[in-house]
């Protein structure tokens, strides 16, 4: 310990342990999406890495399998799509659904959000500092790519907003694209922690899905595996991760060790509205 507290106290390291905990500390996932350049940035990375359209191409399949088992033919759906970003999730279910709005902080993202979609109502707010749609609910929430990235807190306080929008029959899902049950996963985040132990790298196991949504009184009720087959540096034909994914599918216990697995999720008893 004096050894440690004798490095500590010179100049040179008290400066390099100030700018690591401000590193540490001023980091925020609202904050990290509101620069100009964001939006274009994002959209570029899912329309030119092989592996995101694989795991893209099977989350339509599943969205389109959770719309035809939990919402019966001629039922209206009003979806809010939750931290929307550039409008993947609206635009794949905005001619699926009754009603669609999404909601971001981001500008540059909602920008090209509104070049793609036609039928939704896109609102730039922080809902979880100013709830500019309080007062509606919506009986389909989604939140693709977002809990992982967020702080602890942030965490927190988006589920309870989520669940205070959401109907008696409503259904949210959600999605943990870093998902430390994947083997992929786990060798990223440990390969992270020796190069840069003071970077951000955040991860969340199937367990910490599930008690994130019990804290508001909702339970997964179906959980989809994505995303098996992700060998390093190896670009892999689509054919062969679908034969991947198809095999391990067939195996529900897989899903907690998939990299992406999404999460259905429902009221544990009917509430009072």
């Amino acid at each position: 310990m004096s050894a440690f507290c004798g490095w500590a106290n010179r100049p040179d390291q008290q400066g390099n342990l100030r700018k690591r905990f401000a590193m540490a500390t001023a980091y925020s996932y609202r904050d990290s999406h509101k620069y100009t350049d964001k939006g274009a940035e994002y959209e570029a990375h899912y329309a030119n890495q092989p592996w995101q359209k694989f795991l893209w191409s099977r989350e339509k399949q599943i969205l389109d399998k959770i719309l035809k088992k939990f919402f019966f033919e001629g039922k209206d759906i009003h979806l809010l799509d939750f931290a929307c970003g550039t409008g993947r999730i609206a635009g794949f279910l905005e001619n699926r659904v009754t009603t669609c709005t999404g909601v971001d902080v981001s500008r540059s993202m909602l920008t090209i959000a509104r070049e793609k979609l036609e039928r939704t109502e896109l609102i730039e707010a922080d809902i979880t500092v100013d709830n500019a749609i309080k007062g509606r609910k919506f009986n389909l929430i989604t939140a693709f790519r977002f809990f992982v990235n967020a702080e602890r807190p942030l965490r927190s306080t988006a589920m309870k907003v989520i669940a205070g929008l959401l109907s008696e029959d409503g259904y949210f899902i959600f999605n943990n694209h870093q998902n430390y049950g994947s083997l992929w996963i786990k060798l990223l985040y440990l390969r992270h922690k020796q190069v840069d132990p003071n970077g951000i790298f955040n991860v969340m196991t199937v367990a910490e899905m599930k008690s994130l949504v019990e804290s508001v009184g909702l339970k997964i009720v179906e959980l989809y595996p994505v995303g098996f087959f992700h060998p390093p540096k190896i670009p892999v034909p689509m054919v062969l991760s679908n034969v991947v994914e198809n095999i391990c599918c067939r195996l529900g216990f897989l899903a907690r060790y998939s990299e992406s697995p999404i999460a259905v999720c429902r009221w544990r008893r009917k509430r009072q509205q």
